[in-house]
């Protein structure tokens, strides 16, 4: 499992063969979702290692890609794509709950594959993943891209440099406003499609968690809100609870401003890392902050450059690709957040702490 304590930081890992920026991974991603437009298209677009050869609709003929901005790339349906000899990855950003059915099949196909996150519905699915990708022998990968920020290497740093003492807890924050009107169409508003805050976001958020404490927690205790309308949480806290009294204290929203942010508390200081998941997309995409307080509430702020996480993502998982080498970020870290999101879907719904199993 990636550890942000022991491993190099992703998005400085050198390339090991010869020449590989001589050669490219040829992707074709599984549909238009908006995230598919507004970062992983234009990622595989800027990375040196890959290049964009198809997408996929249900309605192909229908869909021209000049007006896309796409000239010359060709539109197929799904089964095609993910059986074009002329493909050799494939991402597939449809809603949560076609991601392991569509995953299989182009793991079948012999494609690589770059998920979106959730991996899947549940732990159950993950595990199945996980051996079918080591059946075929193709690498896959969930797309949790913030792991490819540079910022999380300072974090690394500091708290290996002990500038906040031992860890006792790490706070993480997304919401993003979906609510302003809700739209019922979307298909995070969907139960049958995976919607809800948890998987949305929450897997954001664990995620977060389990990377700086470098280890899984034992409980998750839960509260969230059901819409009525929609049938599917819209916000959540939570409290994870890791080994000798260490918390995790997570909260996500179909309701905010975009943020999305972690806190490292030591007994000596904290880190805040106020843009740790999100620091804009496409030509939104700004500098970070690492923030060091002291216990004397000193506080000194450093400024990360602006770089395209997803365009890191991309990169290093062509470069596995193209190396033969296993998927940056492991799936069986990916099984391992999956288990923690299963327990807190438990606690929920119990309305009682749950354990992570």
């Amino acid at each position: 499992m990636t550890n942000i304590f022991t491993d190099p930081p992703l998005s400085m890992r050198k390339p090991t063969g010869g020449g590989i920026m001589d050669r490219s991974v040829r992707w074709g991603v599984l549909g238009f979702a908006g995230i598919a437009k507004m970062a992983l298209i234009p990622a595989i677009q800027s990375a040196k290692n890959a290049s964009l050869v198809a997408v996929a609709s249900r309605r192909p003929t229908e869909v021209k890609p000049e007006s896309m901005g796409l000239p010359g790339i060709r539109v197929l349906d799904y089964d095609a794509l993910i059986n074009d000899p002329d493909i050799d990855a494939v991402y597939i950003p449809l809603p949560n709950s076609l991601h392991a059915e569509w995953a299989g099949k182009a793991l079948d196909a012999g494609k690589a594959v770059l998920c979106e996150k959730p991996l899947a519905m549940n732990a159950d699915e993950a595990i199945q993943l996980l051996e079918q990708s080591k059946k075929v022998g193709r690498p896959m990968m969930e797309g949790f891209m913030y792991r490819f920020h540079p910022q999380h290497a300072r974090v690394k740093q500091l708290i290996a440099e002990d500038a906040i003492g031992d860890i006792q807890e790490v706070r993480a924050h997304l919401c993003v406003d979906m609510m302003s009107p809700p739209d019922a169409s979307n298909v995070r508003f969907i139960p049958e499609l995976g919607g809800g805050a948890l998987l949305d976001m929450g897997c954001y958020v664990v995620s977060v968690c389990r990377m700086v404490f470098g280890e899984e927690p034992l409980t998750a205790t839960v509260r969230w809100h059901v819409d009525p309308r929609f049938g599917v949480d819209t916000n959540l806290a939570a409290i994870l609870e890791f080994a000798e009294g260490r918390k995790g204290i997570v909260s996500c929203s179909f309701s905010g401003n975009s943020q999305g942010s972690y806190t490292v508390v030591g007994n000596k200081g904290s880190i805040e890392v106020p843009r740790g998941i999100i620091p804009g997309l496409d030509t939104r995409v700004s500098e970070t902050l690492v923030i060091l307080c002291d216990g004397d509430g000193g506080r000194q702020e450093e400024t990360i450059a602006a770089v395209d996480q997803y365009s890191l993502m991309v990169q290093a998982f062509s470069e596995a690709i193209l190396e033969g080498k296993p998927a940056p970020l492991p799936l069986e870290d990916s099984v391992a957040n999956m288990r923690v999101l299963d327990a807190m879907a438990r606690s929920a719904h119990s309305g009682t702490s749950a354990d992570v199993s």
